[in-house]
C-alpha cells in the first residue's frame, strides 16, 4: 500500500490555503468591510471558502492509500459529504439572503418585520429541502450499489459455473478412453463459444493436449519388425477433434463481409513441438502463432490465413507422409499474410513448399532451412527483410514474378539446381542491401517506375555457359544487353509460360518412381513406401510414425 504523491500535496496546499482565507475572513470581519451585495457580507463568504478549502485537505491528506494503484473501498465518499454541506449551507444562505433583500423594500416598517421572518422561515424550508435532496442523492446511491452488489453475485455464479464446466472438460482430457476425451473437448467448445472471456484459456488448454506425445497403440498392434512406430487410431480421432476445433472457430474467409459468429478473434496458438495430422488452416486467422519444432503429418495447408503477429516455425519438420487414409504431400501457404515477422529457420521441408502468391510485411527468415521437394515462391512479396542464408534447395526453386520491397540475402543459399527469378521485382530501397545467386543481378527497368528486375548474366567463356545448360550461347537477348532469361540445364528452350506449379498432380508421389518425392535413394524400401524413411528437422532419418489402423 502507498499513498499518491499528488494527492497528499494538494490536500497540504489546500490546508494552507484554508488557513490563509480564514485568516483574511478574521481580518475583514473586524476591519468592517463592506457586504459584497445585499446580506452577503465578504467575512461570511470568506469563511465558507475557507471551510470548503479545509475539508477538501483534511480529504485528501487523511484518505486512505491506495492499493495497486486501485482506490480502497468506502462506504460513502467524504466528496459525498462535504458536498452536501455545503449545497445546504449555500442554498439556505442564498434564499434567505434574497428573501431578506425583497423585505427591505416593503414601505411599512411592520410589513418588512414580517417578511423578514418570513424569509428566515423559508431560508430554512429551503435548507430543509436541501437536506432532503441529499438524502435522495444518498438513497439512489444505495439502490446503485444493491443492483451493483446484485449483478457480482450473478456474475460469480456464472464464474463459478464456468469453472466447474471447465475443470470437469480438462480432468476428462487425461482420461484413458478417447470417448471420454471426445466428449471433453467439445465442452471446452462450448464454453468457449458461451463465454469469450476465457476463448484463450480453452485454446492453450487444447494447444496443450496437441503438444503432448501421441498415444502410443497396443503392444499387440505393433510392427513385428519394429521398424515403425505405432500410433492408437482412436488417439488420432481426438487429436483430430482438437484441431477441427481450431480451424472452425479460427476461420473467417475474405469472402465472407460478415464475421462468423463461430469466430473467436485475436487468439493466440502455441503449438511448439507439437504433432499434427494433417492440419488444415484454411483462411484462419490467428493473432500470434508458434508451430516451432512441430511434425506436420501429411497435406499441412494454410493457404490464405493470416498471421496478424509474429510467426514461428523455426525447426518445424514437413514429413508430408500419412499412412492412415488418403496421403497428399504438399505445404501449402497459397496467398497466406504474414503482417509481423515470420520465423522458418532450419525447418525442413520434405514435400513441396507452396508459398506463391504469399505477402511477408515484415521480416522472413528462412536461414538453414532445407527444402528437399520443390520450392515455389512465385508471385510473393517481401515487403522485409528476406534472408536465405545457408538455405538448401534440394529441387526446383521458383521466385517468377516474386517482389522483394527490402533487404535480401541469397547469395549464400545452396541451389541444387539453376533458381528461377524471371519477372522478379526489385524495388528501391536506400540502404538495403541486398545478394543474389551467382549469376543474376538487378537491372533497372526502363519505364520510370524506380524498380529493377533481375536477369541473367551471360558470360563469354564457353565452359560457364555450358554449366549452366546454354552450351552455344544462343540465350542472349536480341537487344545485344548481353542478358538473357535463365534456362534450367535440361531444357531446349525457355520456360514454358504455363509452368508446372500452377497444376496439382493428382498422383501419389509414393507411384512415382517409387519412392516419396526428394526422398534420397539409399531410404528407398522395396515394401511400397511403407516402410521408407522420413527426415527429421535436423536431416537424419528417424522411423516413420503411422496409424495402427493403416
Amino acid at each position: 500500500m502507498r499513498r499518491h504523491p499528488r494527492r497528499g500535496t494538494v490536500g497540504v496546499i489546500s490546508l494552507v490555503a484554508a488557513g490563509a482565507v480564514a485568516t483574511a475572513a478574521l481580518v475583514a470581519g473586524r476591519a468592517g468591510a463592506p457586504d459584497l451585495a445585499a446580506y452577503v457580507p465578504l467575512p461570511g463568504l470568506l469563511a465558507l471558502v475557507a471551510a470548503v478549502l479545509a475539508g477538501v485537505g483534511a480529504g485528501l491528506t487523511l484518505a486512505r492509500p491506495r492499493r495497486d494503484d486501485r482506490a480502497a473501498l468506502r462506504v460513502l465518499s467524504w466528496w459525498w459529504v462535504l458536498a452536501g454541506v455545503v449545497l445546504i449551507v449555500v442554498s439556505m444562505w442564498s434564499a434567505t439572503a434574497v428573501l431578506l433583500f425583497l423585505a427591505d423594500t416593503a414601505p411599512d416598517a411592520s410589513k418588512r418585520v414580517e417578511m423578514r421572518l418570513d424569509a428566515v422561515k423559508t431560508g430554512l424550508t429551503v435548507g430543509a429541502g436541501a437536506v432532503g435532496l441529499v438524502a435522495l442523492l444518498l438513497g439512489v446511491r444505495r439502490q446503485w450499489l444493491g443492483e451493483r452488489t446484485q449483478a457480482y453475485q450473478e456474475y460469480d455464479a456464472d464464474e463459478r459455473r464456468v469453472t466447474e464446466l471447465y475443470t470437469k472438460a480438462t480432468d476428462q482430457l487425461g482420461h484413458d478412453k478417447a470417448a471420454v476425451r471426445l466428449a471433453g473437448l467439445h465442452a471446452l467448445e462450448r464454453v468457449a463459444q458461451d463465454n469469450p472471456e476465457h476463448r484463450q484459456t480453452v485454446v492453450d488448454v487444447i494447444c496443450a493436449y496437441l503438444r503432448m506425445p501421441p498415444t502410443p497403440a497396443a503392444p499387440a498392434e505393433a510392427e513385428p519388425d519394429g521398424r515403425e512406430e505405432t500410433i492408437d487410431p482412436q488417439e488420432l480421432q481426438v487429436r483430430a477433434t482438437a484441431q477441427g476445433i481450431l480451424r472452425t472457430h479460427l476461420r473467417w474467409s475474405g469472402s465472407e463481409p460478415v464475421r462468423p459468429v463461430t469466430f473467436w478473434p485475436d487468439i493466440d496458438l502455441d503449438l511448439t513441438g507439437a504433432w499434427l495430422v494433417k492440419p488444415g488452416f484454411v483462411d484462419c486467422r490467428m493473432r500470434r502463432a508458434r508451430f516451432g519444432g512441430a511434425r506436420f503429418e501429411g497435406f499441412a495447408r494454410f493457404d490464405r490465413a493470416v498471421f496478424e503477429g509474429v510467426a514461428v516455425f523455426g525447426g518445424a519438420v514437413f514429413s508430408g507422409r500419412a499412412a492412415w487414409g488418403e496421403a497428399n504431400y504438399k505445404a501449402g501457404f497459397e496467398g497466406a499474410v504474414f503482417r509481423d515477422e515470420a520465423v522458418f529457420r532450419e525447418t525442413t521441408f520434405a514435400l513441396r513448399a507452396d508459398f506463391r502468391g504469399v505477402t511477408f510485411e515484415r521480416e522472413v527468415f528462412f536461414n538453414r532451412a532445407v527444402f528437399r521437394d520443390r520450392a515455389l515462391f512465385r508471385g510473393t512479396t517481401f515487403s522485409g527483410t528476406a534472408l536465405f542464408g545457408d538455405a538448401v534447395f534440394e529441387d526446383e526453386a521458383v521466385f517468377r514474378q516474386a517482389t522483394f520491397e527490402g533487404r535480401a540475402s541469397l547469395a549464400e543459399t545452396v541451389f541444387t539446381t539453376a533458381p528461377a527469378f524471371w519477372e522478379a521485382t526489385v524495388r528501391e530501397a536506400p540502404g538495403a542491401l541486398r545478394s543474389w545467386p551467382a549469376g543474376w543481378r538487378e537491372a533497372a527497368r526502363d519505364d520510370g517506375s524506380g524498380t529493377a528486375h533481375l536477369v541473367w548474366e551471360v558470360r563469354d567463356d564457353r565452359d560457364n555457359r555450358e554449366s549452366h545448360g546454354d552450351p552455344d550461347g544462343s540465350r542472349p537477348g536480341d537487344d545485344g544487353s548481353g542478358t538473357a532469361h535463365l534456362v534450367p540445364e535440361d531444357s531446349e528452350g525457355p520456360e514454358d509460360p504455363s509452368d508446372p506449379e500452377d497444376t496439382e498432380s493428382t498422383e501419389d508421389p509414393e507411384d512415382r518412381a517409387g519412392s516419396r518425392p526428394g526422398e534420397p535413394a539409399a531410404a528407398r524400401t522395396g515394401d511400397g513406401g511403407r516402410g521408407a524413411d522420413r527426415i527429421r528437422a535436423d536431416g537424419q532419418d528417424v522411423g516413420h510414425i503411422r496409424s495402427a489402423g493403416s
